[in-house]
């Protein structure tokens, strides 16, 4: 029997009235009495008014079966294998299925955009999830008797039973009765009576009150199908299965005036079985009625780091773990154990409070099993990263103690000055001058190739330009010259397409078309040697295939190979070969401006690294971006050439440390740094080029980086 309190308000006492062979103990009209106790003594008619008044996402109202008929049914709520391994796991453990995680992670998926507009429309408001259970029917243990009830409880209220098996399965189904049918019988004194006192059958006594029974139609369910209705609206009733097993998961949905997200994290925690409704609009109302301050979602953290209450307890938790919804039930318990938080006040405290819960220090109740483990161990995880980064500005845990802080000459406790300073932190000892050194690049890569051979450097030389009569012109380069500008006369590479294209051609993975343009004077090029200039078609010819090999021999005996970006502009062909430089006039038709991302930029690279390394797998390979700025862009109309510059080795900049964070055997030369910031003079007089003092200077660190 149903007890209700003092205060509930009786219109009728109990009445017996016999019909045919049968006799009731009716209640007449004490659905009004249950109607003024939830809406006015319990406030549920002020908790609805509230939520329909804050509510702010009317688009999703909709006119529906739900808002007509108070009854609505659902497909697919749940997919069906996921229903069986619900199945499965209330079969394995009863308590599985009531972790907090177990409705956390499947709320989303039952409250989907169809199914939140429909409970939207049906409250006109925003709802929260009061509880939730998982029940279990079989024709021996039936959860309840077959006689038709409503649910005692606000007038707007709704049950969702999810069925997780298919009813042909074991024939069980919730049957309901149609709104006027439900009302007749609310007025006679059937429905919220004493149901032990009351024959199951109904029948004798609507022929007595000319109640006309309809009764909606049954459907059958399938596995993740749900029934969605107002169980204080229309009169339900279990229909027992006869074979078989039967599985259902019901949840129960009231107003709210936030968000069921909100709404069950912040304010009214879902249960895990049926409770009264008596004190949970309340909950919600105090919500509403609380000072501004109190509703911030903000935390405040004090000056001392220490953790003074639960918003940075819970902040703090929610930063270790990965996993929202165990950050979540981690929080309650330590909020159990220690609600002063007069112990959790450090991180550090906290650390060895969830450390030492492997060693069962705190009653977990069985929460935390063994499949949360990962979800623990990343504390050890969190103390290595929190280590990191309060070491991240100790100049104590730096390999270079002036390597922390920018170099400012009137800085009171670490006054310094960038120039002269060389611009590295870690020494990589990978060669000594007799190791096999190689470079391609820039103008300022040829530069550094000759003062490694001013400096007794063993630089691989594969070819020269010596006989005057080849008829073959290198820039920069006389025939005699004691010093070569590169291993072969591969010329000027400005751009990472091109230092993938040396390696295909000179590996035969893909080679370019032979093409020549002519120059006004008179000479020939390669588009893809550049400041290689030849007199004559057939001295192009003769050279072709010497050429290669000898690209190909600097390739394979450089034990370590210096590259320097220039620029992250270049023209490209039809084809997707690129010139290394612009093109002159003849050559417009056949190429369009391109410019290259951080992304390709590391792919070009790294295809000129691994194809190389395929042949020589004792290459290593040291990046370097030139600082030497553009001499035209092809962005002009829309970056200044000084802005485009700053892009281009910006990316080019970024590219390298990507490659070198990639690969084990390559090394950054900060040379571009050094140049820009640490030397105060280091241009030459057309204020572009670099002074061979400046080259020196950068040739100096490479030593002090690199050898032995």
């Amino acid at each position: 029997m149903t007890v209700r309190p003092n205060n509930f308000y009786r219109p009728a006492d109990e009445v017996i009235h016999p019909v045919e062979d049968k006799v009731y103990c009716l209640l007449p009209d004490i659905h009004r009495g249950l109607h003024y106790y939830f809406e006015q003594t319990l406030h549920y008619g002020e908790l609805n008014r509230i939520s329909q008044q804050q509510f702010r996402r009317k688009e999703v109202v909709q006119q529906n079966e739900l808002n007509q008929q108070h009854q609505q049914a659902l497909q697919q709520v749940i997919p069906p294998d996921l229903c069986q391994y619900f199945i499965e796991q209330a079969e394995q453990s009863n308590g599985a299925i009531y972790h907090p995680d177990f409705i956390n992670k499947l709320l989303p998926l039952i409250l989907s955009d169809a199914n939140d507009a429909l409970l939207c429309s049906y409250f006109n408001s925003e709802y929260t999830l009061l509880w939730f259970t998982c029940r279990g029917v079989s024709p021996q243990q039936p959860f309840t008797d077959n006689h038709w009830l409503c649910d005692e409880g606000p007038e707007k209220q709704l049950k969702m039973q999810i069925f997780l098996n298919a009813s042909e399965q074991h024939q069980g189904n919730t049957q309901m009765l149609s709104k006027a049918t439900t009302d007749q019988l609310k007025h006679a004194g059937y429905l919220f009576a004493d149901s032990s006192k009351n024959p199951v059958e109904i029948d004798p006594l609507c022929r007595d009150k000319a109640i006309a029974v309809t009764q909606i139609a049954e459907q059958d369910r399938q596995a993740g199908d749900a029934l969605l209705f107002n169980p204080n609206q229309l009169a339900y009733r279990h229909k027992a299965p006869t074979s078989g097993h039967q599985q259902v998961l019901e949840l129960c949905f009231i107003a709210s005036p936030y968000h069921w997200k909100h709404s069950k994290d912040k304010v009214l925690y879902s249960q895990t079985r049926p409770v009264p409704f008596a004190g949970q609009a309340d909950i919600l109302l105090a919500e509403v009625n609380r000072k501004p301050e109190e509703v911030s979602d903000r935390v405040l953290v004090p000056a001392s780091g220490h953790i003074t209450s639960p918003e940075q307890l819970n902040l703090w938790l929610h930063n270790m773990y990965a996993d929202d919804n165990f950050a979540d039930v981690m929080f309650l318990r330590l909020m159990q154990a220690d609600p002063k938080l007069e112990h959790l006040n450090t991180t550090a405290a906290l650390l060895e409070t969830l450390k030492m819960s492997f060693k069962g220090s705190i009653d977990w109740e069985g929460e935390l099993g063994i499949e949360n483990m990962r979800n623990l161990s990343q504390v050890a995880t969190y103390e290595l990263e929190l280590k990191d980064s309060l070491n991240r500005y100790n100049p104590a845990t730096k390999p270079s103690k002036t390597g922390l802080y920018w170099p400012i000459p009137n800085h009171p406790t670490h006054p310094g000055t960038k120039y002269n300073s060389v611009p590295y932190v870690k020494k990589h000892p990978i060669m000594d001058t007799t190791t096999a050194i190689g470079s391609a690049g820039s103008c300022f890569a040829q530069e550094i190739a000759m003062v490694f051979q001013e400096t007794g450097h063993n630089y691989v030389i594969t070819e020269r330009n010596d006989d005057p009569s080849s008829g073959i012109i290198i820039d920069n380069y006389q025939p005699g010259d004691e010093y070569a500008i590169s291993c072969a006369n591969y010329g000027i590479i400005f751009n990472t397409p091109s230092f993938r294209q040396l390696a295909e051609r000179a590996f035969g993975i893909k080679p370019t078309k032979q093409l020549l343009f002519q120059q006004p004077d008179g000479s020939w090029v390669d588009p893809y040697r550049e400041n290689v200039m030849f007199m004559t078609h057939e001295a192009y010819v003769n050279d072709y295939d010497s050429h290669l090999a000898a690209t190909r021999q600097a390739l394979e005996q450089s034990d370590v190979f210096i590259i320097t970006l220039g620029l992250n502009e270049c023209w490209q062909f039809r084809d997707g070969s690129v010139m290394s430089r612009m093109p002159r006039q003849n050559i417009y038709p056949l190429v369009k401006h391109k410019i290259l991302t951080v992304e390709e930029n590391v792919a070009n690279v790294q295809a000129f690294f691994d194809i190389v390394k395929q042949h020589n797998p004792k290459l290593k390979l040291i990046i370097s971006v030139s600082p030497v700025p553009f001499m035209a862009t092809g962005r002009a109309d829309e970056q200044h050439v000084i802005s485009a510059n700053a892009h281009s080795k910006a990316v080019l900049r970024v590219a390298a440390d990507e490659l070198v964070k990639n690969n084990e055997d390559m090394y950054y030369l900060p040379s571009y740094e050094m140049v820009t910031d640490c030397i105060k003079d280091p241009w030459a007089e057309d204020e572009r080029h670099v002074k061979k003092s400046t080259v020196q200077q950068v040739v100096k660190m490479f030593q002090e980086i690199f050898i032995q």
